[in-house]
């Protein structure tokens, strides 16, 4: 039986993202990519519009204002779809925030599709089912966030220099991250949150630290069992017995994995919830897939890598960290 096919046309496949979402989807059955004709919305012409006019969905691979632009322009312009990859509408009521284990599947007639960060995806998969369960406290969740030269962005920067970074790791953007807002409004609690730059390329690691509610001695084997009934049925989430049994960046880089796990309570009182990811791939490009496929009808994990095994050895971290930008 022939499968239907569908356009994507990438604005900004040149950045990180766009490039791994490129690649992905030469990979998909159904999706066929196209580089969108202008990389600016003030470019736009008849010749151009007539070219985005064909896509059935206009992925955008860009910081929030050109994003805005963009968004703008084909509201006026066109009736394709937009999936935003940027933050410009993470918080927009109008637009469906598309973290499918969360917030499930966009209605097809749905305009806009607002694809989450990379650090609100790992923390609201390890905290949001927490949170709502009743489980945690709203007050005095902190977490630590750390990732990949690659999270930052292709802008240069000082602090991005090969002699700056390698064997170096530094906090970022303390009190100012953009993604804080996004945590707080899908979370619904407030947070203190700060990040690190890792000298790897790719790759992501989140350390939430949360009060439980009940008695401390079992918290963390009840806030392990809640993840582990959570996302039983979405095998692209891991939730591990332990941190120490293949938490980690070498593990997930390359898919489209999130792999969660709960340590010990600590003298404070305090439960360490992990998660980590590929902030390219599930924290951006394989998210979009995963978005895309079950806004156009397809099978929810066409295009995807295979998930991973729930209780991993691990990808040594030497290998992970050489991984290409480009890389699925």
């Amino acid at each position: 039986m022939t499968q239907t096919r569908f356009t994507l046309a990438i604005v900004g496949a040149s950045g990180y993202a766009g490039q791994v979402l490129h690649a992905l989807c030469m990979q998909h059955p159904c999706i066929t990519p196209r580089v969108a004709p202008v990389r600016s919305a003030d470019d736009l012409d008849a010749k151009s519009e007539a070219e985005l006019a064909e896509a059935d969905v206009v992925a955008l691979a860009l910081p929030r204002e050109p994003a805005q632009q963009w968004t703008a322009a084909l509201e006026r312009v066109g009736t394709a779809k937009i999936l935003d990859l940027s933050d410009a509408r993470r918080r927009d009521p109008s637009a469906h925030y598309g973290l499918p284990e969360l917030t499930g599947a966009p209605a097809p007639e749905r305009r806009l599709v607002a694809n989450p960060g990379c650090y609100p995806t790992a923390t609201l998969l390890a905290l949001r089912p927490l949170l709502e369960a009743g489980l945690i406290t709203a007050e005095s969740i902190a977490v630590l966030g750390t990732s990949g030269a690659s999270g930052a962005g292709k802008g240069l920067a000082e602090r991005l220099h090969f002699c700056n970074l390698a064997g170096n790791s530094f906090p970022y953007k303390v009190g100012e991250h953009r993604h804080v807002p996004e945590i707080e409004h899908h979370l619904g609690a407030p947070i203190s949150f700060v990040t690190q730059l890792l000298p790897v390329v790719r790759g992501m690691l989140v350390t939430c630290f949360v009060r439980p509610t009940g008695a401390a001695e079992d918290a963390p084997a009840r806030l392990l069992a809640a993840l582990r009934e959570r996302y039983a049925a979405h095998p692209y989430v891991s939730v591990l017995a332990a941190p120490d049994e293949g938490l980690g960046l070498g593990h997930v880089v390359g898919s489209h994995q999130a792999v969660l796990a709960v340590g010990p309570v600590a003298r404070s009182g305090l439960v360490p919830v992990f998660a980590s990811i590929d902030n390219l791939m599930r924290g951006a490009a394989s998210q979009a897939v995963h978005n895309l496929n079950l806004w156009l009808g397809l099978d929810p994990f066409m295009g995807l890598p295979p998930p991973l095994a729930d209780e991993p050895a691990g990808v040594p971290p030497a290998f992970a960290s050489q991984l290409s930008i480009a890389t699925p």
